[in-house]
């Protein structure tokens, strides 16, 4: 989350450049927009998961991943990495969805150490009920941008989150492929 609401206007930024050398101000006013727009999204998206749903952002995480083809079901260490998480983390998030009956965890019969996650039927519905607003809000929030711009800011952000490791390098570019559609 971050945390600043206040942020500087280009004229503070512009005077630090002559302060403190390699400071391009369009550069971090543009970083500090699009960590104020992510944060509100996100707690935006917290709001309607936890209020209206009673999900957390993994759980609906999770489910969202197993969605994508429901009928094949993934094991609880290819969600982890799907979902950026670590496998101490999956299995928490996959027992409180078994638990409420979304999630169905079973055992391969060759590799009992093997175990496949598919959503119940119940979980199927809970998504079925609360996708078509999740969706139109999603539209409603990116409704001021055309197509075309909507592709360029992906395009955009791909870019950035291609270089996001350079960012843990004091600002030397590693060689990043730009992430893909999964």
């Amino acid at each position: 989350m971050f945390l600043l609401r206040d942020l500087p206007k280009y004229e503070t930024l512009l005077a630090h450049s002559k302060r403190y050398p390699g400071v391009e101000p369009a550069a971090i006013e543009a970083f500090l927009v699009l960590l104020r727009v992510a944060s509100d999204v996100l707690d935006s998206l917290d709001r309607f998961l936890n209020q209206e749903h009673n999900l957390s952002q993994g759980r609906f995480t999770v489910l969202m991943i197993l969605n994508r083809n429901p009928e094949v079901g993934l094991s609880p260490s290819d969600l982890a990495v799907r979902a950026g998480v670590t496998r101490a983390t999956m299995t928490g998030l996959l027992d409180g969805l078994e638990r409420e009956s979304l999630i169905l965890r079973t055992q391969h019969t060759e590799d009992r150490r093997m175990v496949t996650v598919r959503l119940t039927e119940q979980g199927t519905q809970r998504l079925a009920a609360m996708l078509p607003d999740y969706f139109v809000r999603i539209g409603t929030l990116m409704a001021g941008l055309g197509e075309r711009e909507q592709a360029a800011v992906t395009e955009h952000l791909r870019n950035i989150q291609g270089r996001v490791e350079s960012f843990d390098r004091n600002g030397k570019l590693a060689a990043a492929a730009p992430a893909g559609r999964g």
